[in-house]
């Protein structure tokens, strides 16, 4: 269809944490999905498809939804979501025959409009979460109770509890955008925000993943000079095995080795979310 649509989304994952080894063997990626409009919303229990992995999972899905352009997802922290998606098909594909055939099957959600800075004036360092969201433009309270959030999110019936939890994050996101399509129609219809520079020049999933692994690496090549430094300091029993100038070159060395990962960094720090003017964003917040 020519038709561009807008849904709310969310995904959850299975925690995993070292004090429960029972759950190491349960299925990684996306445990649960979220698709939403203001009226409605959806959960596809994807932890169930078959083994759990991008292999079992309804690629009608997966071509008509997440990867489908015309589709804008709406919601918070999206660029995680699609992180982890992605992650998750292209290691449930790795033992494909036939490069092509894996990465047709790649799950690479196209068209995210995050709302973490959707609010006038927010630092977008410090982008808003889903439930401060939900209280100023709705004036509803989400429940993020730790033991709810760290429940398991691969059962085959999911408690009501759950379903709430799971179906409210994305419909929030789908509220939201309805509360300001009515403020302001020119800005926030779906046609317009495609039209958007945020969305015209959005970043692939791909690129998001090569960008992500290339701070991981740097953040440990860091970690592992300042472990050296301190390891490396002038002590008195080690006064006499290294000379002042070797002190000095390793210093410098360090120094030249950190400013070029802290380069690294910024070049391929994580996209923030878009900003829009105050006179854009009309409506009352609750």
């Amino acid at each position: 269809s020519d038709t561009t649509t807008i849904l709310g989304f969310d995904s959850e994952s299975i925690a995993k944490p070292p004090w429960m080894p029972e759950r190491a063997s349960l299925p990684d990626g996306p445990a649960t999905i979220q698709l939403s409009t203001p009226a409605s919303c959806i959960i596809v229990q994807l932890s169930i498809c078959g083994d759990g992995s991008a292999l079992y999972a309804p690629d009608v899905l997966r071509r008509r939804v997440i990867n489908n352009p015309k589709i804008i997802k709406v919601g918070v922290g999206l660029d995680d979501d699609a992180l982890g998606m992605y992650r998750w098909s292209k290691k449930s594909f790795e033992g494909a025959i036939e490069e092509g055939l894996r990465n047709s099957q790649l799950w690479e959600m196209t068209s995210r409009f995050d709302l973490g800075c959707i609010l006038p004036n927010q630092n977008p360092a410090h982008p808003l979460g889903i439930r401060t969201l939900a209280q100023k433009f709705l004036g509803v309270e989400l429940n993020k109770s730790k033991k709810l959030i760290m429940s398991n999110w691969g059962e085959r019936h999911l408690t009501p509890a759950q379903i709430c939890y799971a179906a409210l994050d994305a419909w929030v996101s789908a509220a939201i955008l309805e509360r300001l399509q009515k403020g302001n129609m020119d800005v926030f219809t779906a046609d317009a925000l495609m039209e958007m520079e945020f969305m015209k020049n959005q970043r692939t999933v791909n690129d998001l993943n090569e960008r992500a692994n290339a701070r991981k690496a740097a953040k440990l090549e860091l970690k592992e000079i300042r472990k050296l430094h301190r390891t490396d300091q002038p002590l008195e029993f080690m006064k006499n095995q290294r000379t002042v100038d070797y002190m000095n070159e390793m210093a410098r060395s360090r120094k030249a080795a950190t400013h070029e990962l802290k380069e690294v960094l910024e070049l391929n720090r994580a996209d923030q979310p878009p900003i829009f003017d105050e006179g854009v964003v009309r409506l009352t917040l609750l």
